[in-house]
């Protein structure tokens, strides 16, 4: 559905782009729906893994949004404004068994403490590698999976995070973590992931 809607002009400029938007621009509204819908679908498949809600639950964003458009306020991230937004309307289309499972976390402090930096990257390896890896990454629990693809593959900051999920920095903290122990304990490193840490490469004990 949205492999139309690509366009090699599309402004880069988000914040000038929303700006104009609330104005009324239609080409300002365009570029940002261009640039962003298509790493909300990927985001929004990974939670639903329904391809037809994704879609329906975007268009709905953007349609609302430019209704409303008069009545929005100035954001410094359209990415991150569009993201918390999805992923609200997604929280509200969840079962209520789903969503049950899916929001129990616990607040506790775990004893192992990330460094400020963690990057997971995948090597360029074969198709059944790759699939292997997604076999793991999908073993998580769900609000697990959904904090690593947040933190590491769309590059938002831990608070961000928790007004994306309406959780506490804490709790974001210690999902990351509890999905490195996972992740480890399922051997992930022999899968083509690296952990790059800025300091150790284990997380430390907290003392």
């Amino acid at each position: 559905m949205f492999d139309t809607l690509t366009s090699a002009s599309i402004p880069n400029d988000d914040k000038l782009n929303w700006q104009a938007f609330r104005l009324g621009d239609e080409a300002a509204f365009t570029a940002l729906y261009q640039r962003h819908v298509r790493i909300l679908f990927s985001y929004g498949r990974k939670i639903l893994h329904d391809d037809a809600a994704v879609e329906d639950l975007i268009q709905d964003l953007f349609i609302d949004l430019w209704q409303t458009r008069s009545r929005l306020s100035d954001v410094d991230s359209p990415k991150f404004y569009l993201f918390r937004s999805l992923r609200r309307r997604i929280h509200k289309s969840l079962s209520p068994t789903r969503l049950q499972s899916w929001e129990s976390t616990s607040e506790e402090i775990l004893p192992v403490t990330l460094p400020s930096e963690f990057y997971i990257i995948e090597e360029e390896g074969n198709q059944k590698q790759k699939d292997n890896l997604n076999f793991c990454l999908k073993s998580l629990p769900l609000r697990q999976y959904e904090v690593l693809v947040l933190r590491y593959y769309q590059d938002f900051s831990y608070s961000e995070i928790s007004e994306i999920l309406f959780i506490n920095e804490q709790s974001v903290r210690n999902l990351i973590q509890r999905a490195v122990l996972k992740l480890r304990q399922l051997s992930i490193h022999n899968l083509l992931i690296i952990f790059l840490f800025n300091s150790n490469f284990f997380p430390r004990e907290v003392s």
